[in-house]
């Protein structure tokens, strides 16, 4: 699929792997909307993609992803200073040892890595081009394998609190989210495709600058130090399966890709192990229900049939 002249969002664009795809697609003639949380950041990232692509199309508009007040803003400004989407990828993510909460007390892994991509996808699909095919990409991880979604207390309001658990909660959520979309974007007769792919392990700051895999012991700095090296990739080889979705010309609804090589921890990009779980319809109903809850925001009713609605239908 070509990108060129193509409008592309992208979140978290101002580092690690965001950085990697927003700068490939720039090369590929793409029109890159780089939706992040901290504008000096994206400033500095933006002039560090016009070094490496003097006429590259690059745009700025500010996004905390984990904040509904920030989502609509962003949503309200893009329609004013852009107008038209044609692809959605949706990368921003954390990893925090620490519980934290976003302004109304949502866990923030569940916050960020999830709810935010779900209440932003719905609030851009109206903008989507509708004259030509055109894609979401939501970026997983190896971690919703272990995965698990916990409807009755997912915030750890009452649980003590776990960051690997609730990272792996939030990647669970996204997978099904990401199958859920598919399947309701197809009934609704969109010729929107959503599809996933993860990145393997990256050495990127997300873990690193948060503490999350900080090394405790002797082995842990050893292996930070070398094993690491050779086990995870850079985030340039990490980005590559999220631009293979974004790119690759013949793709279904629900693909999901990621590295080709050992337990799919680094190499070329290719189709990917997805756990079960995401693939279940109830499961995945019931995850959309949920963030329609938690969000305030609803789209794409599960209608019966592709013959009971259009996708403008589905999308007001």
């Amino acid at each position: 699929m070509s990108v060129a002249d193509k409008t592309v969002v992208i979140t978290g664009a101002n580092a690690g792997i965001g950085y990697e795809v927003a700068l490939e697609l720039s090369k590929l003639g793409a029109k890159v909307v780089m939706a992040c949380r901290s504008m000096d950041k994206a400033e500095r990232a933006r002039n560090d993609l016009l070094g490496e692509v003097p006429d590259a199309s690059i745009e700025i508009i500010p996004l905390d992803v984990s904040e509904l007040p920030s989502i609509n803003e962003f949503v309200r400004r893009f329609k004013e200073q852009v107008g038209s989407l044609d692809m959605l990828i949706n990368n921003a993510g954390i990893v925090t040892p620490t519980l934290s909460r976003n302004s109304v007390g949502y866990e923030l892994h569940l916050a960020t890595n999830f709810l935010g991509a779900f209440a932003l996808t719905g609030l851009l699909l109206p903008m989507f081009n509708q004259s030509m095919p055109t894609r979401i990409v939501n970026v997983g991880s190896l971690a919703h394998r272990f995965g698990k979604f916990d409807f009755e207390d997912p915030n750890f309001v009452k649980k003590k609190f776990n960051h690997w658990r609730a990272y792996g909660q939030s990647k669970i959520a996204t997978a099904a989210f990401t199958q859920e979309l598919s399947r309701r974007l197809q009934l609704a007769g969109s010729d929107t495709v959503a599809l996933g792919a993860h990145p393997g392990f990256a050495a990127t700051d997300m873990g690193h600058k948060t503490g999350a895999v900080t090394p405790r012991t002797k082995f842990g700095k050893w292996y930070q130090g070398k094993l690491e090296s050779w086990i995870v990739g850079k985030p340039e080889n990490a980005a590559l399966p999220i631009i293979y979705a974004a790119t690759k010309e013949s793709v279904e609804g629900g693909d999901y890709y990621g590295p080709n090589g050992l337990f799919e921890i680094k190499g070329k990009p290719g189709p990917a192990k997805l756990n079960p779980l995401a693939n279940n319809v109830e499961f995945g109903k019931r995850i959309w229900a949920a963030s329609e809850e938690l969000t305030g925001v609803s789209y794409l009713p599960d209608i019966e049939s592709p013959h009971l609605a259009t996708i403008d239908d589905a999308i007001n």
